[in-house]
Order: C-alpha cells, then sequence, then structure tokens
C-alpha cells in the first residue's frame, strides 16, 4: 500500500491541469477479484475534503498546501486470489484512450507477467494529466491524477511516511 500511495503522490506532484480518462472499463474486474479498492475525488469533493486539514499544525498545513491545486483523483485497486484472473489485453479500452495525440509514454516497463506504464497528457507542452497502470500477476492498479501540486511540494509530504524526492 506504501508503494501505491507513493505512485499517487508522485503523480499528483507532477500534473498541472485535468484530462480523465473513462475507468468505466475496469468495472468488469470487480466480481472477480478479492479485494477492490475504489477512489474518486472531483474538485469539488478535493476543495471540501482540503478544509479538514488544519494550517496550524505543521504536517497539515504542508500538505494542504502541497495538494491544494490537485482537480482530480480517480483510483482503480484489483486483488486477486490467483495469478491470471485477467489478462493484459483487457486494459485494450483504457490504452486505446491513450492514443489521442496528447498522450506521451514518460514510463514503459514488463517483465514476465508484470507491466507498468505512466502516461502523460500534454496541451500547450504542459502536462495537464497522468495515468498510471501497474498490472502485476494478481493484482491490478489504474490512477489516473488531476490538476497541479508542484514537484517541490512533494518533499513537504515526507512526515507522512513519503520520501524526500530532492535527496
Amino acid at each position: 500500500m506504501r508503494k501505491l500511495m507513493l505512485a499517487v503522490l508522485m503523480m499528483a506532484a507532477t500534473t498541472v491541469m485535468a484530462q480523465q480518462l473513462d475507468l468505466k472499463s475496469l468495472d468488469k474486474f470487480a466480481d472477480r477479484a478479492k479485494g477492490k479498492t475504489q477512489i474518486d475525488l472531483d474538485e469539488a469533493t478535493l476543495k471540501s475534503t482540503g478544509g479538514l486539514l488544519k494550517d496550524k499544525k505543521a504536517d497539515e498545513g504542508l500538505a494542504k498546501k502541497s495538494t491544494e491545486n490537485l482537480k482530480g483523483l480517480f483510483l482503480r485497486v484489483f486483488e486477486f486470489d490467483k495469478k491470471g484472473a485477467y489478462k493484459l489485453d483487457e486494459l485494450k479500452p483504457i490504452l486505446d484512450q491513450l492514443k489521442a495525440p496528447n498522450w506521451t509514454p514518460f514510463l514503459r516497463n514488463k517483465e514476465e507477467d508484470e507491466q507498468t506504464e505512466i502516461w502523460m497528457h500534454r496541451t500547450n507542452n504542459e502536462i495537464d494529466g497522468m495515468l498510471l497502470i501497474a498490472a502485476e500477476s494478481n493484482e491490478l492498479t489504474v490512477i489516473n491524477v488531476l490538476g497541479l501540486t508542484r514537484p517541490e511540494d512533494f518533499s513537504n509530504l515526507k512526515n507522512f511516511g513519503i520520501p524526500n524526492i530532492k535527496e
């Protein structure tokens, strides 16, 4: 879970505006999964929950500042009992959305039964959306992050167990 949170925060730290993808095609995995996590935080929800963080508490104030321009966070995690419960080909509807001209791969890694991809969406040469796909033999994670937090703000989250990326 710590790796997942790190990935979410790293993606949030580098996105600028908004490019939300349609994640409905992932719903089919819910019936096959032994565990499912779904997070849908649109801009309004983020703004209202951001008010729960107190500026007077140093850690919370830094976290609030670091995420204040976030426009959305959409996450799906499916955990499966056994290997091979899904095929990478079943991610085609998501990957097809990345064929639009503004999407470019940032990282692609494939090892045996695992595949990790990070894609960035650019508008006017500025990153305005990111997508992470981490497909393991018995776990699938897809994260779409919208909005801006500056990379230097990422280091403000070190007191929450996130390593300082400037080191």
